[in-house]
């Protein structure tokens, strides 16, 4: 299973080094999504990280920057679902229902959520009694293209294992509470742990 790391939707101090810390014990994938930031803020991030592995993140908004930056892909939503002309990177795009699953299931991937109880968005979750996913994976519907989302973290992991989805996608269970540079080693740490499911 892949393992897919989503940013807090807020900055903070430090970020970027631990991003770069994290592509260099193998994060292959980095969702970069701040909802409420502009172009110049995205861009300052960005900046930070070294272009060598700008090749390993996708873009949640300002979609003209994964062009700019020559970014890995875009993820669409509902703030964001039209692609960029001319985009050549890998597309994917959340979905919150198996239908929606189906619809979209031309993009590279898809992100299903909320799985399980949300560890970041308090009251978010459980969206998906569990008999009601090992059919839609018995079906088909879930399937190598289907990233799990949605308290995702080393006691759900294993619940979902003999499912068929392509891996799971991570926020609270990695970056915690209050993540911040002095807090680097316990979010390696973490990341470590989830990556054994990979």
């Amino acid at each position: 299973m892949k393992l897919i790391v989503i940013t807090t939707p807020y900055f903070f101090e430090g970020e970027s080094r631990i991003i770069s810390r994290l592509f260099r014990e193998g994060m292959e994938r980095l969702h970069l999504r701040k909802p409420q930031s502009n172009m110049d803020e995205l861009r300052m991030l960005l900046d930070a990280i070294p272009s060598e592995y700008h090749s390993r993140i996708v873009l949640h908004d300002h979609f003209e920057l994964a062009i700019e930056y020559q970014l890995a892909g875009i993820h669409l939503n509902s703030r964001n679902h039209t692609r960029p002309e001319g985009f050549k990177g890998s597309i994917s795009r959340s979905c919150h229902s198996l239908e929606e699953v189906q619809e979209n299931s031309e993009l590279d991937y898809v992100f299903l959520s909320p799985l399980f109880q949300s560890i970041s968005k308090e009251g978010y979750g459980c969206g998906f009694p569990i008999e009601v996913l090992h059919k839609a994976s018995s079906d088909g519907i879930i399937n190598q293209k289907v990233i799990a989302l949605g308290g995702m973290d080393n006691t759900t992991i294993p619940l979902i294992e003999p499912l068929n989805f392509g891996g799971v996608a991570v926020l609270g269970a990695l970056w915690g509470d209050n993540p911040s540079e002095k807090e680097t080693g316990s979010i390696i740490e973490r990341y470590k742990q989830l990556n054994i499911w990979r």
